[in-house]
């Protein structure tokens, strides 16, 4: 099969005149604005595709999500109007390619395997075209970057709408995940938005050619978790090809296998390698666990991480445990503890089961949100201990946690979560961040993240509502330039 998969959006906005019968202007109900997406799917042009905005974020076509039927030439059109008309940049774009579907570069032979392409949410990628092309590198790119969006808890359009103290980490994330998936496959993070077919670039055709059994793999796979985990909030499978190893900055040929699962209080994710035909594991590459609870006013969260070190063939597990305030209407700057160890352990159970050795480093926070309905952050702090602990107390906490309560981490407001502050408070080093939301107009908007380090760097981004962003640095958060970043 030619794989030849894109989407072509084109959006079109207007005002839809609900009335009754006959004209007459006495039963005309007010105007709801609606907004249009057409476009192709093309894999040759396949007829018998469903086109979807998924705006549950949930990859299955549910009732109520504006949908298409793609005719002889992949053509759809969905309408999305009223509260879902904003969707169109905050939901992802899915064609799902079902069996018997016709590809009209092979009409004799319908389709034999379904599978599944997706366009992230346009507010979040790089690109700021107005046609998207849904292509197998989107879907990767997606398969990548929705673990992130649940982690946060965003599992609709309209909670990344709202989540503006979200966006700025989920923004950031999609960019680091875009160059990952760049360097990876040694291509422009712009080609990964282009139509490779009408570029004639053989190189992103042959890179498709090759990611499609995968996607097919992942596709059927992730049905399978979702089914054996019906309670998870978000289950998938997904095999992917590496090309680059960033450590040795050296090109490799090897394909990996990821299972996600995250539920209400529990995440879990685990890689490994596979053979060439994705049908074997050769070894454990990763397996992160992470729990989480909120109860007497604090957030608690305690993960394992048991990773692969080639250079030492062995691995290594690490322990992370964060307790933290939450906001209060009348405490909106919070406190919080991360204590972090690093082991060597053969297998997972064995890390699993560790808790926060004796060798450990502490950090403490402080979060300021600007107030219980937004909670959008404002500003952040973190000091880092890695030779003094400063509260060996508060440590090992998963079996003692339900006897602490948001009071017992008022001991830590002495640190000051002044962005403007320089204080170290005995820690070695330390990093502070401003947060700026600039809403120009409905649709339109600027984020400004500002850190400065007790290194003196200082760096600037700005996330804009297209979704491109700009990033600079600077010696004294006076002066900034692209360049400084460079040096």
């Amino acid at each position: 099969m030619k794989l030849k998969l894109a989407v072509i959006l084109s959006l079109s906005t207007g005002l839809v005149a609900c009335g009754g019968g006959g004209g007459s202007s006495d039963n005309t109900k007010p105007a709801t604005q609606t907004k249009v997406i057409e476009g192709v799917a093309i894999d040759g042009y396949i007829k018998g595709a469903t086109v979807f905005s998924d705006l549950n974020y949930n990859g299955k076509f549910d009732a109520g999500e504006p949908s298409s039927i793609t005719d002889e030439e992949g053509n759809y059109r969905l309408a999305l109007s009223g509260s879902n008309s904003d969707c169109i940049d905050y939901a992802p774009i899915v064609v799902n390619v079902p069996v018997g579907a016709i590809d009209a570069d092979d009409p004799e032979n319908p389709i034999q395997q379904a599978y599944q392409l997706v366009y992230p949410p346009a507010i979040t990628v790089s690109s700021d075209e107005e046609i998207k092309f849904t292509t197998p590198l989107t879907t990767i790119l997606w398969n990548e970057i929705q673990e992130d969006i649940h982690k946060t808890g965003l599992n609709s359009c309209k909670a990344l709408k709202e989540a503006v103290n979200t966006q700025n980490k989920i923004l950031q994330n999609v960019k680091d995940h875009e160059n990952r998936i760049a360097n990876r496959y040694n291509i422009t993070v712009e080609s990964l938005y282009g139509d490779f077919i009408k570029d004639e670039n053989k190189d992103l055709y042959n890179l498709a050619q090759k990611m499609m059994p995968a996607l097919k793999k992942s596709y059927e796979e992730t049905k399978i978790i979702q089914q054996k985990n019906p309670d998870a909030q978000l289950a998938y499978v997904d095999y992917y090809w590496d090309f680059w190893d960033y450590r040795t900055n050296q090109p490799v040929d090897k394909w990996y296998r990821t299972e996600a699962i995250i539920k209400a209080n529990k995440v879990v994710t685990i890689d490994h390698q596979v053979t060439d035909d994705l049908s074997n594991i050769i070894k454990l590459i990763r397996h992160v666990e992470s729990n989480n609870s909120q109860h007497n006013g604090i957030g608690y969260t305690k993960e394992a991480w048991l990773s692969f070190d080639e250079s030492l063939a062995e691995y290594t597990c690490s322990i992370n445990e964060t307790i933290e305030q939450l906001p209060e209407q009348s405490a909106l700057t919070s406190y919080g503890v991360r204590n972090s160890s690093t082991s060597r352990e053969g297998d997972w159970d064995n890390c699993s089961n560790n808790s926060v050795d004796s060798n450990f480093y502490q950090q403490l926070t402080t979060t300021t949100v600007d107030g219980m309905k937004e909670q959008r952050t404002l500003t952040q702090t973190s000091f880092n201990y890695n030779q003094r602990v400063q509260f060996g107390d508060l440590v090992n906490l998963s079996d003692k946690i339900n006897s602490y309560s948001r009071s017992d981490l008022n001991i830590l407001n002495f640190l000051s979560s002044s962005f403007d502050a320089n204080t170290a408070n005995g820690a070695d080093d330390w990093w502070r961040a401003k947060y700026e939301y600039i809403q120009h107009s409905a649709n339109d908007f600027t984020q400004i993240i500002t850190e400065k380090y007790s290194s003196g760097v200082w760096a600037k981004t700005q996330y804009f509502s297209n979704g491109t962003n700009k990033r600079e640095c600077s010696s004294d958060g006076q002066s900034w330039s692209v360049a400084a970043c460079k040096n």
